[in-house]
């Protein structure tokens, strides 16, 4: 008898052992996966305000003075220069090309069109841009948490 407890206690031992220097591991790469994710939808939120922003100033009916330009020029270029922070995700990459695309033209012309056709026209590409780049992004964290 005295054996088996013996066995049975050094058994628990080690096992106590065991989980004494696994824990910490799987805690820390838990904590990890957790940082990270957390960083990256901070990421795609930051992209997701500013571009709402940019495209409400576009459509915002009001003349523009050379402060409110140089803020929609600022939202652009960080729509822009999104591109290649998020290269990883080739979906969002795209919407941003496409959305600073249409976004940009609509800013050049600024109310210049020929028509209101065109304007229209304009408006609805920037309008399906920007839903195009959401949908991205509600895709692409879907899939994050994978990766991580």
């Amino acid at each position: 008898m005295d054996n088996a407890a013996i066995i049975v206690a050094c058994i628990a031992a080690a096992v106590s052992l065991v989980s004494l220097l696994i824990a910490p591991r799987l805690s820390e790469s838990h904590e990890r996966r957790k940082a990270l994710w957390e960083r990256e939808l901070l990421r795609f939120l930051e992209l997701e305000e500013v571009a709402g922003t940019l495209v409400d100033d576009l459509f915002a009916y009001r003349m523009r003075d050379e402060d409110k330009r140089q803020q929609i020029t600022k939202k652009l270029e960080f729509v822009q220069l999104a591109t290649g922070r998020f290269m990883r995700h080739t979906n969002v990459t795209e919407a941003l090309h496409k959305l600073a695309n249409s976004g940009g033209w609509l800013f050049s012309q600024d109310m210049k069109h020929k028509s209101s056709e065109e304007f229209k026209e304009a408006r609805n590409d920037v309008v399906a841009d920007f839903r195009a780049l959401l949908r991205a992004i509600d895709e692409a964290l879907k899939h994050v948490h994978k990766r991580l």
